[in-house]
This record gives structure tokens, C-alpha cells and sequence, in this order.
């Protein structure tokens, strides 16, 4: 990494936040006085010297880098890996994904030659830098040349204020992109991508955003993949579909689920033997068209067997959106001492647990219909915006209050 911000002229901004700028002279000073030869533990956070630290450890001796998760880690682990980045555990327990630099600069080198980001750039950062959607838009900018704009969190309106002055690229999720829209519906004329990922999109808030002048493209990744493989190409029409950045290579294996391969995916686990399949399969399910574009059609690890029928929870969601008074929905299954799991479904809207089945009743088989029901605030979600499946299942069981 120090590499990287050395062959930068030293006069070029890289770190600009509401108050100062560090220029990539700067910057190598302040990670070469970070760069130890030892793993490191860190818990950054969205200000400077957590940049500083970050860009330090991978250039040192691995950055471990660690946000809600609190398990055991053995520093031994991480020899020989640049970063190591933890899932979000949405469906599981958090896994430690070892990162090399080779997987980090074909990562960077894809995304610019898809994205045709450069110097001259500026990358706005509000997303975690425990998470690789925060912290690929650090790696990426050094590699590129290009500036971070770095925010100290979520806030609509400084959002809005950065798209429409001083930023060209955005990553956002689904959820930031729409209360951005709700405080400012535009026009935005500067940005030249926003990328979108995180998660399904709500319907309309694609269009949406193209109408405000938002140049937004759904985009496709993961932790084991240091985030984007596949992201829909500018200048595209605006559709759910994303095309393969250079480098990566996408096919669907036969139970549906989307396969990758390239120099960007890891080499493994923490605490686990190198992978010896170049192919990476992934809980994601897909299909790829004649132009070779992928279409996410949802998560294969979802999928609730109760009484012996298999339930794809996103078909429910699909049907009972489409109910006026629904609000905003998970579906998901719950440990049941009859079925072995229950169908259970968290809502936010004003219907009534009556009407929403009868409804489903009227569209599905009944072993689609959830047998357990709660109206809720919020639909809980980590921080990326990505629904909360076992946090869900732990406030439908009573582990946690609603």
C-alpha cells in the first residue's frame, strides 16, 4: 500500500474531510509512522488516523480489521495475508476472510478499467471501514490516484451537499440512496457513478434516481471477493442486472447458485487451509443471460424447509409487497417443535396479521403462508442495510424485544 501512495505525485489530495486535507505526501508520512511488521487488531472507525491505521496495517503486517465481532482471534492466523475483513454474519456466524495484495490490486484494477475511474476522481466515503464497501473505496482511490471524501457517518443532507458539490463516486445502499432522495430529489449533475449494492432494491428506486440526474448502477460483491464483481456498465439502461467488471469471470452452478473466479477472490478463511478451486461458490442464487449479465435473484441459504416444502422467503416478500398496507417485510423460519421450522414474518405496515394471510392465501399454496406474524418499527438489518436474518429470528423467538 505504501507503494501505492508513493507513486502518486505528493501534491495530489487523497484525504479530504469538512475541516482539513491530506495531500498523498501527507498521507505516506502518516502510515509510514503507523507500519509496524506485526498483525494488528483494529476497530476503525470513519475519521482519519483509522484511515491512517488501516492503510498502515496492510502495508505492515496484516490488518485484522474487526467490528461487532467479538470472537477469539489468533494473531498467527493472519501471517502471510495483507487483511483480514470478517462477514457480516447475516445469516451465520462472522467468518474471517484473508485478503491478499494480489486479490486488492486486481480488485482495484477491474473497477477502474469498468468504472473508468481515475486521478482526477473523488470516492465519497460513508460506509463502514469494518466492512470491504468502506474500505474498498480507500484501497481503490490509492490505487487509482483519485481522492476519499470522507464523512463521519450517515447523514442525508451531508450527503446531498457532497453529490452535488466536490464528489464524482458514490457507493451507497439501498436504503442511504433512498432517504438521500427523500431529503434532496435532485437534480444532481456532477456524480459520474453511484453504485448501489448491499442487498435487493426497492421497486422504483432505480428509476427514481435516474430521474434526479443520479447516475446509478446496481452493483454485485462480497467479502470474499474485496466487493465489486459485477456491477451494471455506465451508460447502460437502468435495469436490475449487473455485467462482470474485467478479470472476474461468473457462471451458475446446477442448484442455481452463482459461481466466481478471478484474481480478487480470497485465497480463504481465517484459521483455514487455502481453497484449492479457483471457482468460488456462493449462497447467491442468479442467472446469466445471452450478453453474459447476472440477474440476483436472492440468497440459496434462505431457503426454509417446513413440514417437508421447501419455502423461498423471497417469493413471499415478492407477493406481500405488492399488498398496499404491507409496509416493509422479512420473511424468514423460525425453530418449530411441529414443522422443524415455521414460516415467520416481520412487517412494518398498518395491516393486520388477517389480512396479510389472506392475501398470500389467495396467491400461494398455503405452506407459503407464515404462521407467525409481528408488527414492527423497523425491519432489523446490519449496518450495511442488508436485512438481519438471525437478529429477525432472535426478536421472533423473544430473545429480544420488539
Amino acid at each position: 500500500m505504501i507503494e501505492w501512495l508513493r507513486r502518486h505525485p505528493g501534491s495530489a489530495p487523497f484525504l479530504v474531510t469538512s475541516n482539513r486535507l491530506w495531500t498523498y505526501a501527507e498521507t505516506l508520512t502518516e502510515v509510514e509512522q503507523r507500519v509496524t511488521r506485526e498483525p494488528s487488531i483494529l476497530r476503525p472507525r470513519l475519521d482519519p488516523p483509522s484511515v491512517f491505521d488501516l492503510l498502515a496495517g496492510i502495508s505492515g503486517g496484516g490488518a485484522i480489521v474487526m467490528g461487532r465481532v467479538d470472537s477469539h482471534v489468533s494473531l498467527g492466523e493472519a501471517e502471510g495475508t495483507e487483511l483480514v475483513v470478517f462477514t457480516s454474519g447475516s445469516t451465520g456466524e462472522p467468518r474471517g476472510v484473508r485478503l491478499t495484495m494480489a486479490n486488492l490490486e486486481a480488485a482495484s484494477t477491474g473497477s477502474e478499467r469498468h468504472l473508468a475511474h481515475g486521478p482526477d476522481d473523488t470516492w465519497l466515503l460513508a460506509l463502514p471501514l469494518h466492512h470491504v464497501a468502506g474500505l474498498s473505496i480507500l484501497v481503490r482511490s490509492a490505487h487509482a490516484g483519485g481522492a476519499v471524501r470522507l464523512l463521519d457517518g450517515f447523514d442525508p443532507a451531508a450527503l446531498v451537499e457532497a453529490m452535488k458539490v466536490g464528489v464524482s463516486m458514490v457507493s451507497v445502499v439501498a436504503t442511504m440512496l433512498t432517504r438521500v432522495l427523500d431529503h434532496d430529489p435532485g437534480p444532481y449533475h456532477r456524480l459520474k457513478a453511484v453504485l448501489i449494492g448491499g442487498g435487493p432494491m426497492p421497486d422504483g428506486l432505480l428509476e427514481r434516481a435516474i430521474a434526479a440526474g443520479i447516475p446509478a448502477l446496481p452493483s454485485y460483491g462480497m467479502t470474499e471477493t474485496f466487493g465489486q464483481v459485477a456491477t451494471l456498465r455506465p451508460g447502460s439502461p437502468p435495469e436490475r442486472k449487473v455485467h462482470p467488471i474485467p478479470g472476474v469471470e461468473l457462471r451458475i452452478e446446477p442448484d442455481g447458485r452463482i459461481a466466481v473466479a478471478g484474481g480478487q477472490v480470497s485465497p480463504g478463511y481465517l484459521g483455514e487451509p487455502d481453497r484449492d478451486d479457483r471457482w468460488l461458490v456462493t449462497n447467491d442464487l442468479g442467472v446469466i443471460d445471452e450478453e453474459g449479465a447476472l440477474r440476483v435473484l436472492g440468497r440459496a441459504d434462505t431457503v426454509v424447509v417446513s413440514g417437508g416444502e421447501n419455502v423461498d422467503p423471497g417469493l413471499v416478500e415478492i407477493e406481500l409487497a405488492q399488498h398496499p398496507d404491507a409496509g416493509e417485510i422479512l420473511v424468514f423460519g423460525v425453530p418449530d417443535p411441529e414443522w422443524g421450522l415455521a414460516l415467520a414474518c416481520l412487517h412494518t405496515g398498518d395491516a393486520s396479521s388477517e389480512d396479510l394471510s389472506a392475501w398470500l392465501r389467495a396467491r400461494l399454496p398455503g405452506h407459503m403462508v407464515p404462521k407467525r406474524w409481528a408488527r414492527v418499527g423497523e425491519i432489523p438489518k446490519t449496518v450495511l442495510g442488508k436485512p438481519d436474518r438471525q437478529r429477525a429470528i432472535d426478536l421472533s423467538l423473544g430473545r429480544e424485544r420488539f
